[in-house]
């Protein structure tokens, strides 16, 4: 069970990132919270200084990111959870996303999230525990249209959450990728996801789920807060989930994938076998 006094939470100024810093500060944890503008998190926050560190950080910048760490341990000690929270949605026909906005989602959702580990299992190796939470999503294991660029990105933190958890096990850390349906907070707003310059008129269809979600936006099924208090939860279990899905609708999301991996599995097995050495 991870001792979780000392708490780092990145994009913390918004959403399930400012819930978790709220409640974790609720529970009397100590809390560093990164943001782009750490005046915002302070106003935010609005608490003593003695438990909270509000930083601002560019996850684009790995200076930057091991500046947050060392003063987090500088000030508090230790690091023993970590939320990697920080992350956006860029939504549209994958053909119509440019490759600078391609890339620049996977700056801050894939390289910011493992960068943030690099710089912070050094400190959980040397305490011998620790917990990392990497905030991945139901697109991650559910393609889409319109979410193309964004499913990847959060497929492969879920990917290298995995991984890494097998690789610093002998550590005595544990890393969790928590995988959440439609949750109320920006992540659809305007002023968070990214949508193309440009549209190919062709794409309706992607077009049609693009103003669903924005028909959806501000009436998700799922409570930041209850998330947040998951989270505390699960820090302190002894053997805790690898990959989380939470909300109703990623758990029938995720039901219904399992179902037809499972049935394509099966209906093309014997092609697939086809392809081993004859013994």
């Amino acid at each position: 069970m991870t001792q979780s006094n000392v708490w780092l939470v990145t994009g913390a100024s918004k959403g399930l990132g400012l819930a978790t810093v709220r409640h974790a500060l609720a529970h009397g944890f100590r809390v560093a919270a990164t943001s782009r503008d750490a005046k915002r998190l302070q106003a935010e926050i609005g608490t003593g200084e003695d438990m909270f560190l509000p930083l601002e950080v560019t996850l684009t910048d790995e200076a930057s990111i091991a500046s947050a760490v060392r003063q987090t341990k500088a000030r508090f000690g230790s690091i023993d959870v970590l939320v990697n929270n920080a992350g956006y949605a860029a939504l549209g026909a994958m053909e119509e996303i440019s490759d600078a906005d391609v890339r620049a989602n996977f700056d801050i959702n894939v390289f910011g999230v493992l960068n943030t580990m690099r710089r912070v299992l050094p400190v959980m190796r040397a305490q011998g525990r620790g917990h990392i939470f990497n905030i991945a999503s139901i697109s991650g294991s559910l393609g889409m249209a319109s979410t193309a660029i964004y499913s990847a990105t959060k497929a492969a933190v879920i990917m290298l959450s995995e991984s890494v958890a097998a690789e610093v096990a002998d550590f005595g850390i544990t890393v969790t990728a928590l995988c959440p349906g439609g949750f109320r907070t920006d992540l659809l707003d305007k002023t968070s996801a990214r949508h193309p310059e440009r549209t190919i008129t062709a794409y309706k269809g992607v077009h049609a789920v693009m103003d669903h979600f924005a028909r959806l936006n501000g009436n998700q099924g799922g409570d930041p807060d209850k998330a947040a208090e998951v989270i505390i939860e699960i820090s302190r279990m002894e053997s805790p989930p690898t990959r989380l899905y939470i909300g109703s609708d990623a758990l029938h999301g995720i039901e219904h994938k399992l179902h037809d991996v499972a049935q394509s599995v099966d209906r093309y097995w014997k092609i697939s076998e086809s392809t081993n050495f004859q013994a």
